[in-house]
């Protein structure tokens, strides 16, 4: 028991513990601690490991904070870029529909134009062979009034007096109201080649021809009638009838039109304006 009380000492002064420091929790190497003192430093160390730990968090999240605005700036510059680009695109497309609404417009306009010029040719071509007829209708009825003239000439020769023109046109509308058409044709050949009263003696060849349902011939006098008296007659009205039912009858109707439509103008109060009027109604 004495070698043990005396190797005490020598045991506590190898170890340089301070016997007085023991529950001293503040200690760096606590010792002699009671359970409540021990529970209180480990409280400590978890306390300091927990403030290590939430250091680094917050060192961490800095850094993320630091590298989140780098990348919200780069964001912000490729939002802008593609805000710019998307309004460009905007812009391109109302230009494109802008473009494609001129592009039909100017379609239809050319289809218009082209629908246009292939009637105009419609009616040149129909104006060409209607007046093709009409030319060959007045050689025919040059070559006709020549030899009626030759026979008139000839039956005059054998008359002990030449007839007179004036009498021949008489004589042909007396003919003419008596329905002798044939006869009347002679008389007024005459009386137009003598140049008497030659615009009536054609409106009245013209009339015979009519009537014969020879429509070609009818518009080559009509058309000779207005040509030698171009200021309206008591007979112009009939003729401008008459001349629209002739080229109706040949096929050229918008012709027809035209010359109705001058007729009701022209002579508003007349009967023939009123039968132009139906005659519209009926090509229409």
């Amino acid at each position: 028991m004495k070698k043990a009380l005396f190797f005490l000492p020598l045991i506590l002064l190898a170890s340089d513990i301070n016997p007085f420091g023991a529950g001293n929790i503040n200690s760096n190497t606590p010792y002699g601690l009671t359970p409540e003192e021990k529970a209180i430093v480990a409280n400590k160390k978890a306390i300091s490991k927990l403030q290590y730990e939430t250091y680094e968090i917050n060192s961490s999240l800095n850094t993320l904070k630091l590298r989140m605005s780098s990348y919200d700036e780069i964001i912000n510059g490729k939002l802008a870029s593609f805000n710019t680009i998307l309004s460009e695109l905007e812009q391109n497309k109302k230009n494109y529909l802008i473009i494609k609404n001129q592009m039909l417009d100017m379609n239809e306009t050319v289809n218009n134009l082209q629908n246009k010029i292939n009637s105009i040719e419609n009616e040149i071509a129909t104006l060409k062979q209607t007046l093709g007829a009409v030319i060959d209708t007045q050689n025919k009825n040059m070559i006709y009034i020549k030899n009626a003239i030759t026979d008139i000439y000839s039956q005059l020769k054998k008359m002990k007096k030449p007839l007179d023109a004036k009498a021949a046109f008489d004589k042909g509308r007396n003919l003419f109201f008596a329905n002798k058409l044939n006869q009347a044709k002679e008389y007024f050949l005459y009386s137009l080649s003598k140049r008497y009263l030659p615009a009536t003696s054609a409106y009245y060849l013209g009339e015979i021809a009519f009537k014969n349902n020879n429509y070609k011939e009818a518009l080559g006098y009509y058309k000779k009638s207005i040509n030698l008296y171009h200021k309206r007659t008591s007979f112009t009205s009939r003729l401008l009838y008459h001349t629209s039912i002739s080229f109706e009858k040949l096929g050229n109707k918008k012709t027809a039109k035209l010359t109705l439509n001058k007729l009701i103008s022209d002579f508003p109060n007349s009967k023939y304006a009123n039968l132009a009027k139906k005659e519209l109604e009926k090509l229409k």
